[in-house]
């Protein structure tokens, strides 16, 4: 190799890792959470003076208490105000109220449609805070807790923008991570988000893609056999996990009405006729069922097992991890094991490996081989 090419290598390998410092410590402090979208009116308020800034720079205060906000033609019209939007609101105590419900930070309302998305925008460890006890139980150990608010803290870095066509980062529901406000906040998942402040998980320099689900049901999967992602982060692969057996929906049934599966599957856009039988088809090598076959009046379907689940209805059908499908007269009966997609985290995995004593960061790097624990800077 000539001493071109290797002056060339060096410098890459220079500029990679300055670009991964760079990363890790020039994080965006705040993130903006869509919290209610696309309504009509709500009210907002504030124990304390507020103040309201519209996209015309009119600003006001208002003194504490409630107010009415109304979606209009041009704007939107907040107590006797008509304003245009995008419009922001803020406490002198960074505390706000949206229909009742307590939330850090200050908020933002933009137009959807003829409507309003009302958004909003704090720091990222108080939004770790409101996140955790919907993810996880308060009551678990500490080490599960702590493991959690690493993961949710780096999805959060991770995928920044998510929602940008509708003008916020994250939504406040499972899509992304599921995010309740203040009202929520718990004393010992808050401990967990301050004993790990700033932690987020790295692979290579770069943040990682810290996806998670409720329960793998023995083991995780590859995403390859999930979202078809054939070049998935190495990190990211099926795991033998034995820590959940005792965990909700380790094993759970489900019986379903063929004609709720049809309609359910027709109006995802999935054309099939009338269902005669479901039976699996294909299985991965961790027993993940990988492809379903429906027989139907007008032929058979081959479907992605991931698939059909999320089509028919994911919270009743708790996984692709099926035992058995069995059709009964007009029903069909699932049985399955675990709840939720299994790439990733197994969230009843890590509080299993918590109570056998071990520590988030090697639940972590258990879940997320080839991963590491590093410590980001947020701009300021």
């Amino acid at each position: 190799m000539n001493k071109k090419k290797i002056f060339v290598i060096i410098v890459l390998i220079i500029s990679l890792f300055y670009y991964n410092s760079y990363a890790l410590n020039n994080v965006q402090k705040n993130v903006s959470v869509g919290i209610i979208l696309d309504i009509p009116s709500c009210t907002i308020g504030s124990s304390k003076d507020f103040f309201v800034l519209d996209a015309s720079n009119k600003r006001f205060k208002l003194a504490k208490g409630t107010v009415i906000v109304l979606s209009s033609k041009n704007g939107v019209r907040l107590g006797k105000y008509n304003l245009t939007l995008p419009v922001r609101i803020e406490s002198s105590d960074n505390k706000v109220f949206v229909n009742s419900n307590p939330y850090s930070g200050y908020l933002v309302l933009k137009k959807s449609a003829n409507k309003i998305n009302v958004i909003n925008v704090l720091p990222i460890e108080d939004y770790i805070k409101g996140v955790l006890p919907k993810e996880v139980g308060v009551d678990w150990k500490m080490e599960a807790l702590k493991t959690q608010a690493v993961v949710s803290r780096t999805y959060v870095v991770s995928n920044f923008g998510r929602h940008a066509a509708q003008g916020f980062d994250m939504c406040a529901t499972v899509h992304c991570q599921v995010y309740g406000g203040l009202r929520t906040e718990n004393r010992s998942t808050n401990q967990a988000v301050t004993e790990t402040k700033r932690k987020v998980l790295s692979y290579k320099g770069q943040f990682a893609q810290t996806v998670f689900h409720a329960n793998c049901g023995g083991n995780t999967e590859d995403p390859k056999h999930v979202w078809n992602l054939e070049n998935a982060q190495p990190y990211l692969k099926s795991i033998k996990c034995g820590y959940c057996y005792n965990a909700p929906y380790s094993k759970w049934e489900q019986e379903l009405d063929i004609d709720f599966i049809n309609k359910k599957l027709t109006n995802n856009n999935i054309n099939i006729g009338k269902i005669k039988n479901i039976k699996i088809k294909k299985e991965t090598s961790s027993s993940t069922v990988k492809e379903v076959e429906i027989s139907h009046s007008k032929g058979k379907l081959i479907l992605n097992a991931y698939k059909f689940r999320l089509n028919v209805d994911p919270w009743k059908i708790k996984s692709h991890t099926f035992s058995s499908i069995k059709k009964y007269k007009d029903k069909i009966c699932f049985k399955g094991s675990g709840w939720g997609h299994k790439v990733g985290l197994c969230q009843w995995g890590a509080k299993g490996m918590s109570e056998n004593g071990k520590t988030y960061k090697e639940i972590l790097e258990y879940f997320y081989p080839g991963t590491k624990v590093e410590t980001v800077t947020y701009k300021k």
